[in-house]
């Protein structure tokens, strides 16, 4: 896990303007200049800001090649955070995605108050209904919202601080 850094907008456009990727994901396409000023500011942001969502950036260790981010928002309260996490196809099922998520759960609960932790995924993302069954993460329930004018059933999991 890292911040997000300018130098790594031709991997993010490319995962984010994936088809396959970007289909069950809330965010909307970006242009490499509106790529450039997000990852602008989530290089400076602070880190763990009530109401506020922060960015992270998701690297492999050898090389620090960048293959992802992490979503993490706090709510108003500081009682809650929910998680979003976006790979790049080729390294989804490697464990990598199952790394970044137990790596910020153990940051936001040593460095916050937060109780719990939550994240939401429509019913369909296979890769991210797998990765979360093998985390610790429960399953809570599930809805049916009309987002952007169509039925999106989504599941909702909740890890609690120990």
């Amino acid at each position: 896990m890292r911040r997000l850094y300018k130098q790594d907008v031709v991997p993010f456009l490319a995962y984010r303007r994936d088809a396959d990727v970007a289909k069950f994901q809330g965010w909307d396409a970006m242009n490499e200049a509106e790529a450039l000023d997000f990852l602008d500011h989530m290089e400076s942001v602070a880190l763990l800001s009530a109401g506020q969502w922060t960015q992270l950036g998701i690297a492999l260790r050898e090389a620090d090649t960048f293959v992802g981010d992490i979503g993490v928002h706090i709510s108003d309260d500081e009682n809650e955070a929910e998680l979003e996490i976006t790979l790049s196809r080729d390294v989804q099922g490697k464990s990598i995605g199952f790394e970044a998520v137990e790596m910020v759960c153990a940051w936001l609960f040593s460095q916050t108050k937060i109780r719990r932790i939550v994240a939401i995924t429509h019913a369909q993302n296979k890769p991210a209904l797998a990765l979360l069954a093998r985390t610790p993460f429960q399953r809570t329930h599930g809805t049916n919202e009309v987002i952007d004018g169509v039925a999106t059933p989504e599941r909702w999991f909740e890890r609690r601080r120990s």
